[in-house]
């Protein structure tokens, strides 16, 4: 007789299973991209503001494209910086979509962050930030499917005896807080060295987001996350006149970590922009041990400059799942475009800086180098 039972039916009934687990019977992970260096505010509100004029970032995610129901992550954020207001980084935006099996379980948020600027040499700068964000998550009960409603040869044709709650969504306030440290240097060897640290910590207060009227509150997640920027490129010019120069090479390894409830992943790798092209290539695991890595992330981007300050950034990363479990779940696949103007502030009056024309920073130096996009 015909088994009418499909591998692919079995796997489409245990991600819906998961997510009534994650609707509040296990603990939830937040939505992850593999382009955290072009995600900045949902990682850190620290970063709001960080660097100058404007910025509007769209990140989009499809993982596990292989299963019936992937996963797919919309993401919008922008940032405006201010120079102007002593100690002021700027102001934020963020807005999430994720959609879990089909948009059977989906999560939206809005948020707005702000970050304070504080000049500590005239090569070094930090800033602390806060996000405030409104979450709302819903589920659609008559979708799902329960493992009372499957039979091993014919799948779902029963009755399950689940009761479905009158509650199908739950709304509430959610907190973030980080800081960033940035340094800027230049030697004989290499035009421009710019490093970042950063350290946020999401869902300070752990809000609840039960849908089942259980309490499930949602674990706090730790982030931190480092990069350098180094610029090769020996022609003359300084280290922020050179950011569009077609003839720049830049080299920009990076780190990432993050860690909710018992669950954590280390990120690791590379970018380089050579005149307009990006090309990076990343691993991803659970532990340190990278050379058992379970994701081998690839990027390629176009950089492309309107004029000395303004550009649009396009890149696209695919995930290569180097487990067993990639002939199930496949890849995954990301896009990020940034569009950043360097001259536009919120109240005008002052340099990209944040001084008077004419004034200098400590020892007669500017925070131009700083103050910069240099990737």
């Amino acid at each position: 007789m015909k088994t009418f039972y499909t591998f692919s039916s079995l796997i489409k009934a245990w991600i819906l299973l998961g997510l009534i687990g994650i609707a509040g019977l296990v603990k939830a992970q937040d939505p992850m991209f593999t382009q955290f260096y072009n995600n900045p505010l949902y990682y850190n509100p620290g970063t709001v503001g960080l660097n100058p004029g404007m910025r509007m970032r769209f990140n989009y995610r499809d993982q596990w494209p292989n299963l019936p129901d992937d996963f797919k992550t919309y993401n919008f954020n922008m940032d405006i910086a201010e120079r102007n207001i002593p100690g002021s980084g700027g102001l934020g935006l963020i807005i999430l979509n994720d959609k879990a099996g089909s948009g059977k379980l989906k999560t939206s948020s809005i948020g707005l962050s702000t970050a304070a600027r504080v000049p500590l040499q005239e090569n070094m700068v930090a800033q602390v930030g806060i996000s405030v964000s409104f979450v709302q998550k819903m589920i659609n009960w008559n979708d799902l499917v329960f493992t009372d409603q499957l039979n091993p040869r014919y799948g779902n044709i029963y009755q399950t005896a689940f009761q479905a709650p009158d509650k199908s969504k739950v709304t509430y306030p959610d907190f973030a807080v980080g800081g960033v440290y940035r340094f800027s240097e230049t030697n004989s060897s290499i035009a421009g060295i710019q490093g970042t640290l950063g350290v946020a910590v999401h869902h300070v207060f752990r809000p609840n987001e039960s849908l089942l009227g259980l309490s499930s509150p949602l674990p706090r997640k730790l982030v931190i996350h480092g990069d350098l920027v180094l610029d090769v490129d020996q022609s003359s010019g300084s280290f922020y006149n050179r950011t569009s120069n077609p003839k720049s090479f830049k080299f920009n390894p990076g780190f990432n970590y993050e860690k909710q409830a018992d669950f954590s992943t280390y990120s690791i790798g590379v970018n380089v922009l050579k005149s307009s092209i990006y090309t990076g290539i990343w691993f991803r695991n659970q532990t340190f041990d990278f050379v058992k890595s379970n994701d081998l992330m690839l990027l390629l981007g176009l950089y492309l400059p309107f004029n000395k300050g303004s550009r649009m950034k396009i890149m696209y990363s695919y995930d290569l799942i180097l487990t067993e479990l990639r002939p199930a779940a496949g890849t995954a696949h990301e896009v990020s475009i940034a569009i950043e103007f360097d001259d536009i502030n919120l109240f005008g009056g002052g340099n990209a800086d944040g001084r008077r024309p004419g004034s200098a920073g400590r020892g007669g130096r500017s925070y131009k180098e700083l103050d910069c996009t240099p990737f």
